[in-house]
């Protein structure tokens, strides 16, 4: 399990599961080209491997994870999540987690911040956590008319019953978690996305959540995804996301990128490129 050194702040890839990735549904729009670009890595039936990773971070003694996957239920068309195992490897157990971020409340993302009892009821599954969602997110998601759409389900499973727990610190804009970990605003994919901007002791990260999904977007930005929310606003955002990370030298952690989506953003013959660490 690769872990890396950001000054004195430590990030460890968790992968959750892999999936395969169709783009016809994925990226309607330029699905031929991305399966002609990416001829090497589709499979015969034109499916693209994905990987659904979280991150933990320690910063300041403080285990602090970055989204939460799938989780263990089983739905339609997902494969189900195995980000306890991979937790247990990391020599963590749930008790351990003491803040959980949520890049945004899409399905794969937050997953495991509950699990079902027998009972049928559910219960958090960090259970010494404070859950950090940005203001906007929250808002945008939490009303009784997106709760009530049967693509929402993972809300109400996931998201609600930590409505009232008194464990939910709001976030607005782009302010510091603690003197290492400061949230970067990058909407579009939905309205309150954040990326996770890292800093310390001269170096420099950022997990970008679904800010990019691929790195065909590296020179095509304007490739939205077709469930971005605003996707020519995710175009923007993405397109200054790269530049950012070049100029400031940041380390590329991406969840949906091959795993473990880790390494640096370059130019290269006036193109920008991926080098993975």
């Amino acid at each position: 399990m690769q872990t890396v050194t950001i000054g004195n702040v430590q990030v460890t890839p968790l992968l959750d599961t892999g999936l395969l990735m169709d783009p016809h549904q994925f990226m309607p729009k330029h699905a031929e080209q991305l399966l002609k670009e990416y001829s090497h890595v589709a499979d015969e039936r034109g499916l693209m491997p994905m990987s659904i990773t979280c991150y933990l971070v320690r910063s300041e003694g403080k285990n602090v994870l970055v989204d939460t996957g799938l989780g263990n239920r089983r739905r339609p068309g997902f494969p189900v999540g195995h980000l306890d195992e991979t937790l247990t490897a990391a020599g963590l157990a749930p008790g351990d987690i003491d803040v959980v971020l949520n890049t945004h409340l899409h399905i794969d993302h937050v997953g495991w911040n509950t699990v079902d009892r027998e009972d049928g009821t559910r219960e958090v599954f960090f259970p010494n956590a404070r859950f950090v969602f940005q203001q906007a997110e929250w808002d945008f998601w939490m009303t009784p008319a997106q709760l009530a759409q049967p693509a929402n389900a993972h809300l109400v499973e996931c998201v609600e019953p930590l409505r009232d727990s008194g464990r939910i610190t709001f976030f607005e804009g782009e302010k510091a978690l603690d003197t290492n970990i400061t949230f970067i605003s990058t909407p579009g994919h939905t309205p309150g996305h954040v990326s996770i901007g890292i800093a310390s002791a001269g170096e420099r990260a950022v997990i970008i959540g679904d800010a990019s999904h691929h790195p065909a977007q590296l020179i095509h930005p304007d490739w939205s995804p077709g469930f971005d929310t605003d996707p020519i606003l995710s175009a923007r955002t993405r397109d200054a996301l790269f530049d950012r990370a070049i100029t400031e030298d940041r380390t590329w952690l991406a969840g949906h990128w091959a795993y473990p989506g880790i390494g640096k953003l370059a130019r290269l013959e006036g193109k920008r490129v991926f080098q993975a660490i």
